[in-house]
């Protein structure tokens, strides 16, 4: 190409041009090593352990556990369960450690790994064949969540054998694994990597179930005696269900007296129960018409309304005087199907000590003119776990009350009331006021209160809880605990009656009172149904000695019981006292969890919930046509690579090398974040907008 002449122009001198070179050499660093830590991911890397390979450790930790419950009473399922536990057993050696459980609600050690240490799987097989002989299902229901997670703990390395003990570790659960077992317990179980789980099913030799549950129960009734009683049952037939035809029937009642018809297999239904000829008599409700009866029965106790005897302590009690506290006491209380009340009216003048051993509870209103003998021998009632009632009226003493409280810290004086006070600061949370806490009953302020006490209390007391204030912040009533015995008192520092507050006259005051004496154990409404692993609540049966079990064998009582925990199978339990006569029955009935018998794989059941399944490698036809016919040892390295490729699936070591990564990379972020903030702006450098 033809240029003109350079002649004229100034040669430039030549310049090197500058060989690049690395100025960041710790992000470089930071960079190579996710790329190098992403590509390791891809590799799955693998790091042996001697755990597997038996270098730090010989044998099996076996910890057998087996379902008890009442499921397991269906034909053959106990006998089928015992033989798989003798089969398991029979193929452990010397070197292993086994132990055997039981498990229904609870966990129960049948024999522990220690007592056959060295044993081989033969004798062990006969200590347990001799253990179990007498053993049977109990009636209870099935926690697998809680036994699995015990035992797990028990075998784990951390809390059983040095960790390098055994080369393996194993609970192997042999159950029907019903629907209705609880495994919630597992959802908040961390599961030891060390411990595996095998699981060994077993199934009836007839299939399906039918069951009944009771479900609602009313009762026509007037002041003076109870009606009929209307039932109503929820009977459910198992999809897996051969029959369709049910009969229901009370046991011991003639034959006429049935109920039949036709539920299909899947279904559930609610139908009416044929009417009993007496209600004053203990009932079975049997259902019919399936293979398996061991939840083929409902126990109904007696209508056995208790008898609350209310002594009303007054100056004047009078019966029929609309002035008076007793007058709206007496017409508040009314026969229930739970309870019986019957309120007696005391005056002072003719108040006698033993008047107290026959009630139940104790309604003292004060006055200045209270008695002392009267508050002592009220508060020794308390003391020693009863329940009562303090009405502080005009001019009533701080003396009577803490006599009553046996407490000698509170104040008492009359408060000056301009108009009328209301109720304010009510805590919902008591048991005394949860029946107000909905939004719909638990408006207090039509309540109006003419006249009430002011009470100073210790802010630090323990035993006395606010239910509510006036809206001055005076204490309007309030719970006081007395005695070991935990003996309640009751306080209303205002009357209930017209010419002291609106209380006797408002919707509140008959709930009110019913659920305070429900604090003593004399609830107004039917106890909730009792099932099998409940305890009977004793509250308010004063003096129990003794009760008597389904088998008809009778069981003493220790003083103070509040409970009897001791209900491992359905019926009627009957509760004697020492006044001879007075008795209390209970109906104790199967779980109703229990009667749902559908199985469910406890791969997915319990691999959902974290818990370790060991693969069943000796079902597999490649594994085991790989070990057929070899040598000993190529069966021993099959093993171990089966061992290696299940510990390389446990390991999951690309969970940490991905939060590396992470981690890598946020530091890389940052770093290189921080080298563009660093750069200065060139010297003239102008926004151009």
């Amino acid at each position: 190409m033809e240029f003109s002449s350079l002649m004229f122009l100034e040669k430039s001198p030549e310049q090197l041009t500058r060989r690049t070179k690395v100025d960041r050499w710790i992000l470089l660093a930071l960079r190579c090593l996710a790329l190098l830590l992403l590509a390791l991911i891809f590799c799955r890397p693998y790091f042996k352990s001697s755990t597997f390979l038996g270098d730090g450790g010989t044998g099996t930790r076996t910890a057998i556990l087996i379902d008890r419950s009442a499921s397991m009473q269906r034909d053959g399922l106990w006998e089928e369960a015992v033989e798989l536990a003798n089969e398991t057993i029979s193929k452990t050696g010397a070197d292993d450690s086994v132990s055997v459980s039981v498990f229904g609600q609870q966990l129960e050690t049948v024999t522990d790994s220690e007592n056959t240490v060295g044993w081989t799987g033969p004798a062990r097989k006969a200590e347990l064949t001799t253990l179990l002989a007498d053993s049977k299902p109990g009636w209870s229901s099935t926690d697998l969540g809680t036994a699995i997670s015990e035992l797990a703990d028990e075998t784990s390395s951390e809390s059983s054998e040095g960790k390098d003990a055994f080369a393996k570790r194993e609970v192997v659960v042999i159950s029907d694994f019903q629907d209705g077992a609880e495994r919630d317990a597992l959802a908040q179980y961390a599961w030891p990597e060390d411990v595996s789980v095998r699981c060994l099913s077993v199934a009836p030799k007839k299939p399906g179930n039918m069951t009944a549950n009771l479900v609602a129960a009313s009762i026509t009734q007037d002041s003076q005696k109870a009606g009929p009683v209307t039932r109503r049952v929820r009977l459910s037939n198992s999809p897996d269900s051969e029959g369709e035809s049910y009969q229901l029937k009370w046991a011991g009642e003639k034959d006429g007296n049935i109920a039949e018809g036709i539920l299909s297999p899947g279904a559930s239904r609610v139908v009416a129960v044929p009417p009993r000829e007496s209600e004053s008599e203990d009932a079975v409700l049997e259902i019919s018409g399936d293979a398996h009866s061991f939840d083929n029965k409902v126990y109904i106790a007696r209508t056995q309304p208790r008898l609350i005897q209310i002594l009303f302590i007054g100056e004047d009690p009078k019966r029929n005087d609309v002035g008076s506290s007793y007058f709206y006491l007496a017409r508040a209380m009314n026969r229930t199907k739970a309870i019986d009340p019957a309120v007696d009216g005391v005056k002072y003048e003719d108040f006698k000590p033993d008047t107290l051993k026959t009630a139940n509870v104790v309604v003292v209103q004060l006055s200045e003119n209270t008695p002392e003998a009267i508050t002592r021998s009220v508060g020794k009632f308390v003391e020693d776990g009863g329940m009562a009632i303090a009405i502080t009226g005009e001019g009533a003493k701080a003396e009577s009350l803490s006599a009553l409280s046996g407490r000698d810290d509170l104040r008492l004086a009359e408060a000056d009331v301009s108009n009328y006070a209301m109720l304010s600061s009510l805590d919902f949370e008591h048991p005394v006021l949860a029946p107000f806490a909905k939004a719909k009953v638990r408006d207090f302020t039509k309540v109006h209160t003419w006249k009430h006490r002011s009470l100073t209390i210790p802010e630090d007391s323990e035993t006395v809880k606010q239910l509510a204030d006036f809206d001055s912040g005076d204490p309007a009533w309030l719970e006081i605990n007395r005695g070991e015995a935990n003996g309640r008192l009751f306080v209303f520092t205002s009357g209930w009656e017209p010419q002291e507050s609106q209380l006797a006259l408002s919707s509140k005051f008959v709930p009110l009172i019913y659920a305070m004496f429900a604090q003593a154990g004399y609830s107004a409404t039917e106890a909730r149904p009792l099932y099998v692993g409940n305890p009977i609540p004793l509250a308010g049966i004063r003096d129990a000695k003794t009760v008597k079990l389904p088998t008809g064998d009778t069981v003493s009582l220790e003083s103070g019981s509040t409970v009897f925990a001791d209900t491992n199978e359905p019926g009627f339990y009957t509760v004697a006292t020492s006044t001879v006569g007075e008795e209390r029955i209970f109906a104790v009935n199967l779980t109703p969890a229990e009667s749902r018998i559908e199985p469910v794989d406890p791969v997915v059941a319990l691999g959902d919930l974290g818990v370790n399944i060991e693969a069943e490698t000796a079902e597999d036809p490649e594994a085991a046509a790989a070990l057929a016919g070899a040598t000993q040892e190529e069966i021993k390295k099959q093993k171990q690579r089966l061992e290696a490729k299940e510990k390389e699936k446990r390991q999951k070591v690309w969970k940490w090398i991905v939060l590396a990564i992470l981690i890598v990379l946020l530091i890389e972020t940052w770093l290189a974040g921080r080298r563009r903030t660093g750069v200065a702006e060139p010297e003239g450098a102008a926004f151009a907008g």
